[in-house]
C-alpha cells in the first residue's frame, strides 16, 4: 500500500521556506536527475507536487529510475514515485488494450487506423513514451468514413456523449473531431479525428496529406502513426495552436523528445521546415522551436532557425514578446496549490488566444455567448437559497 502522509506531514512547512530560488529547477531536474536527491526535503516535497500537476511525476520517476537514483531516497518520496509509476503502467496497458478493442471493431471494415499523440508514442516504443501518462485514444480517420466508423463503434459498445443540440452542431461542422465516444463498460474515451485543426481555424493544414505519409507499426496491420515530421508538427499544432497550455510543460518535453529522435534521421531537419510550409504550419513550427531551445537547450541546428525566423508567416516583434513573457509565465513552476494571478492571467489569455486561432471573429463571438447564457441558466435553476 502506498504511504500518502508524506504531503501532509511535510508540506506543513510554510511555502516561502520550500521555493527554491531556481524557478526552473524541476525542469533540471528532469534533464539532471541527481539534483533530486540533493535538495532539502522541503524541495523535494514541492518538487513532487509540481511534477504531479504538470502530469509529469511518472516521467520523474522514470529518469530518476533509469540513473539508479531511487535507492537513496526516503520511502516516502519512493511510494510517490512508485504510485506515479503503477500508474503510468496501468495508463498504457488500458491504451494498449483499447487499441486492440478498436481494431477488432473496425476489423471488417478494412479502414486504417493512425494512431495520434500518446498512442503512437507508445506503439512505436519512443522514448518520450517513458513515464508519460495517456488520458484517452486520439485517432485520425477519414472523414467520409465516419458513418461506418461510429456504426462499428456502436456495436462494440462506444457510445458518444450525451450532448446539447448546439454542441453536437459545433462538433459535427465546426470542429475536427467526433463528438468523444465512451465505452459503456469500460468509460474509457475515444477521440476521432478527420484532421489536426477546426475546419474553421486560421490554419488549415491537409488532412489527405497527412494521411498519405502515415506509416505502418510493424507487427500491427491496419495500424499507422503520422511520418516523425508530422507527428512533431502536431505536438506544435497542439500546444501552441490548440487550448492545451495547462499542460504545457509536458508539451514541450514531448517536443523536445520528438525532435530528438527524429534528428536520428539525418534527413530530418532538411523535411520538416518543406513539410511546415506545405501543410501550413510554419507559425506553430518557430513557435515550438523557439521555446524548446529557449526553455529545454533542445538542439536545433542554426541553420534551421535562421531560415524559419524569415518566413512570412512567423510571428512579428510584438507578438513573440507577449508570447515570450506568457508562455514563460506558465512554464515557469510555482506553488501547485496556488495559482498566482500572473500564471492565471498568462493561462487565460492563452487559451482566449486558442479559440481566437480556432474560429471566425462572428463566430467565436456567437460561440461564446451561448455557451455563457447556457451556463448562467443552468447557475440560476441551481442556485440554492440559504
Amino acid at each position: 500500500m502506498v504511504d500518502n502522509t508524506y504531503d501532509e506531514e511535510v508540506g506543513a512547512h510554510p511555502l516561502a521556506a520550500a521555493l527554491p530560488s531556481d524557478s526552473r529547477l524541476l525542469i533540471r531536474v528532469l534533464k539532471q536527475p541527481e539534483l533530486f536527491s540533493r535538495q532539502p526535503v522541503a524541495v523535494q516535497d514541492l518538487l513532487l507536487r509540481q511534477a504531479r500537476r504538470a502530469s509529469l511525476l511518472g516521467r520523474l520517476e522514470f529518469v530518476l529510475r533509469r540513473q539508479g537514483l531511487l535507492e537513496p531516497l526516503s520511502p516516502r518520496v519512493n511510494n510517490h514515485l512508485q504510485s506515479a509509476r503503477r500508474l503510468v503502467e496501468e495508463d498504457q496497458r488500458m491504451l494498449v488494450w483499447e487499441v486492440n478493442r478498436v481494431q477488432r471493431a473496425l476489423w471488417q471494415s478494412g479502414l486504417a487506423i493512425t494512431l495520434l499523440k500518446g498512442g503512437a508514442y507508445v506503439f512505436l516504443d519512443l522514448p518520450v513514451a517513458q513515464g508519460r501518462h495517456v488520458a484517452d485514444l486520439d485517432l485520425l480517420m477519414r472523414q467520409q468514413d465516419f458513418p461506418l466508423i461510429e456504426a462499428c463503434m456502436a456495436r462494440h459498445g462506444w457510445l458518444p456523449a450525451k450532448l446539447h443540440p448546439y454542441d453536437q452542431r459545433y462538433y459535427r461542422e465546426w470542429m475536427h473531431e467526433l463528438p468523444p465516444l465512451t465505452h459503456r463498460h469500460r468509460l474509457t474515451e475515444l477521440d476521432i479525428h478527420h484532421t489536426i485543426l477546426p475546419p474553421v481555424s486560421r490554419l488549415r493544414p491537409d488532412p489527405q496529406l497527412l494521411l498519405a505519409s502515415a506509416r505502418d507499426v510493424p507487427g500491427h496491420p491496419n495500424l499507422k502513426t503520422l511520418s516523425p515530421v508530422d507527428m512533431v508538427l502536431h505536438a506544435a499544432v497542439h500546444l501552441f495552436q490548440d487550448s492545451d497550455f495547462d499542460k504545457g510543460l509536458r508539451g514541450l518535453l514531448d517536443l523536445d523528445g520528438l525532435l530528438d529522435w527524429g534528428a536520428e534521421d539525418p534527413l530530418f531537419w532538411t523535411r520538416l521546415l518543406p513539410r511546415a510550409q506545405t501543410l501550413g504550419l510554419i507559425r506553430p513550427l518557430y513557435y515550438a522551436l523557439h521555446f524548446c531551445r529557449r526553455w529545454l537547450d533542445t538542439v536545433v541546428p542554426d541553420d534551421v532557425l535562421a531560415t524559419i525566423a524569415v518566413q512570412p508567416q512567423v510571428p512579428g516583434t510584438a507578438a513573440r514578446m507577449v508570447m515570450n513573457q506568457l508562455v514563460d509565465r506558465i512554464m515557469t513552476p510555482g506553488d501547485p496549490d496556488h495559482l498566482e494571478w500572473s500564471s492565471w492571467f498568462a493561462w487565460s489569455f492563452l487559451y482566449i488566444r486558442s479559440h481566437w486561432l480556432r474560429m471566425p471573429p462572428g463566430m467565436l463571438v456567437v460561440h461564446l455567448t451561448r455557451k455563457g447564457l447556457r451556463r448562467w441558466r443552468f447557475d440560476v435553476r441551481n442556485r440554492r437559497v440559504v
